[in-house]
């Protein structure tokens, strides 16, 4: 047991800061925790809870008992498909494309127990978010019923010991999906023996399974709550059958929330059945398929330039260009970083036409169009206030700033000796943000807005708006990342998922879009400042924030640099 135990400790350090990261900038990692619980965590929490909430006291007026717990299920659903969907490249990356197993597979130890340690350290380290979430939904629906219920026998016992359990194990049978499906295909397909292979299948597959689970919401013809709560109690939404077949786990756990002991010791034993299953299959399947990887990492094609043809394709140009482009081939030819950085801007599309389709039949999207189109000030104000939060926070997410530094890994002393000034440098890896992010932004504002016939001048408005925003969340990113960035990984995706200053960041800027935005729908409630002078105000408030993590970037962010030592 004390190998386990070691084994964990070894495979889980890959994802931690090491320990000269973790003694720089204690206070401002702190400082930036509480930011992130503050104004990420709880507020997505506090949705995720309320909705269950709801669901559950909908179902509780109108339904039978076997019903109630139907809402939390329909939410840890949802939990456990996104577990799955994002969780296949990691497991892939932690089983097979890690640097430590070339000092682990030559050890006197088992494939049980070295997959059993990477099965465990992968949970404990991609699920923090899944548990606050887990946490949340159980919350909501034990309000929602236990404590009040009009039908049933409400909480006991029972249901707090499943709620603690399920807290801790939900993301089990998710993430043994991911471990059984990774063990069968490493081991009888070769094509799947290279890791950018890997990793753009992954990606392929992982919108493919978006645009379908769209698609099958797309035929319940919009969402009205109290059509959705009837369906749910005539047991007529045929996608919650397929999942609860899928995921076995979510009816149990929801079952003994509501107090049934049985339900809970079938959904112990069911996570333990799986985690045997998936020993099992590395026992027989997981060194064979180690060892024929030696000679599946890459391509054997290599292409020969004679020294005329070299020549020919040198061509001067600016240092900025230069390095922007050398930017752009290693994020496109990453397939981490194609898939992370690049491939997120494509897919938040797919949520939006999600919420155009769920509110068909309340139409609240058409009313608020007819509003835009009438000029009504409250109606733009909002526009221009949700344009601004759209554009801040999508390209927090891409996470392309704010992993600027940390991507270069232990290549970063070539910064430094590079002929070129490190500020040249920023600025180019901000551009890449910047014209990924923005053109991503402005295609979607430009093609929506003509879609609903918005005016000329509010389109205009908002493209230049989103710009500014993408440039001054950029610059505070790439700040941040020079405060104390993460240069030692093993690999791209431990690089991207290892980095706290994606959460860091995305928590700050957060905060400054909430500062903006209350401040003025506040100056608008006065009833005396016109929207175009707020619309101004917004511009203004961006480009200033623009040239001043701008600024920052060039008098500390450099300094930053220079004081790291690999």
């Amino acid at each position: 047991m004390n190998v386990f135990f070691q084994l964990v400790k070894i495979t889980s350090s890959s994802v931690e800061p090491s320990v000269d990261e973790k003694k720089k900038s204690k206070a401002f990692a702190v400082v930036m925790t509480i930011l992130i619980l503050l104004f990420i965590f709880l507020p997505v929490s506090f949705f995720v809870g309320f909705m269950v909430y709801a669901l559950t006291n909908g179902l509780i007026n109108i339904g039978t008992e076997e019903s109630v717990s139907l809402g939390l299920s329909i939410m840890l659903h949802i939990i456990a498909v996104f577990s799955l969907i994002f969780g296949f490249n990691v497991v892939m990356s932690v089983f097979y494309f890690s640097s430590d197993l070339e000092y682990l597979m030559p050890l006197p130890i088992s494939p049980m127990k070295i997959v059993g340690a990477k099965l465990t350290s992968t949970m404990l380290s991609e699920n923090v978010m899944e548990c606050i979430l887990v946490f949340s939904a159980l919350s909501g629906f034990m309000i929602g019923y236990g404590f009040h219920p009009p039908i049933g026998n409400g909480i006991n016992a029972v249901s707090f010991i499943a709620a603690v359990v399920g807290v801790a194990t939900f993301p089990v049978v998710p993430i043994c999906y991911c471990a059984i499906i990774c063990l069968i295909v490493m081991y009888f397909s070769r094509i799947f023996k290279n890791k950018d292979r890997v990793s753009k299948i992954t990606a392929f597959s992982t919108i493919i399974i978006l645009i379908v689970l769209v698609l099958c919401l797309n035929i319940t013809n919009g969402f009205n709550t109290d059509e959705f709560v009837l369906q749910l109690i005539n047991d007529d939404i045929a996608l919650v059958h397929v999942l609860d077949k899928i995921f076995f786990n979510v009816p149990l756990l929801s079952s003994a929330v509501s107090g049934n002991i049985i339900s809970l010791l079938l959904y112990i034993l069911t996570n333990a059945a799986m985690v045997g299953i998936v020993l099992l299959l590395a026992s027989k399947l997981y060194f064979k398929a180690v060892i024929s990887l030696n000679g599946g990492q890459g391509s054997t094609k290599k292409e020969v330039v004679s020294s005329a043809d070299y020549e020919k394709k040198i061509k001067e140009s600016s240092h900025l260009i230069t390095y922007f482009k050398k930017e752009m081939l290693i994020l496109v030819r990453t397939p981490a970083y194609l898939t992370n950085c690049v491939g997120i801007n494509l897919i938040w599309p797919i949520f939006i036409y999600l919420f155009i389709i769920l509110q068909k039949q309340s139409n609240i999207l058409g009313k608020y169009i007819d509003l835009l189109k009438n000029g009504n000030p409250s109606t733009v104000l909002n526009l221009s206030l949700l344009v601004f939060g759209i554009s801040v926070i999508l390209t927090s997410l891409n996470c392309l700033a704010s992993s600027a530094i940390t991507r270069e890994g232990r290549h970063f002393e070539v910064m430094k000796y590079m002929p070129v000034d490190l500020m040249t440098q920023l600025n180019s890896k901000a551009l890449v943000s910047i014209v990924i992010s923005g053109a991503g932004l402005i295609v979607y504002i430009i093609s929506a807005f003509a879609i609903f016939g918005i005016s000329a001048y509010l389109t205009v408005y908002c493209v230049l708006l989103s710009i500014l925003s993408v440039i001054f969340t950029t610059y505070l990113g790439i700040y941040i990342d020079t405060l104390n960035p993460k240069l030692v990984w093993e690999d791209e995706v431990n690089a991207l998922r290892g980095n706290y200053h994606v959460f860091f960041n995305m928590g700050l800027e957060i905060i400054i879009t909430a500062a903006v935005c209350v401040s003025v729908r506040l100056l608008f409630s006065l009833d005396f400042l016109p929207v175009v002078f707020l619309q101004t105000l917004i511009m203004i408030a961006a480009a200033l924030m623009s040239f001043q993590f701008y600024a920052l970037c060039k008098k500390k962010g450099v300094k930053n640099l220079m004081k790291i030592e690999m």
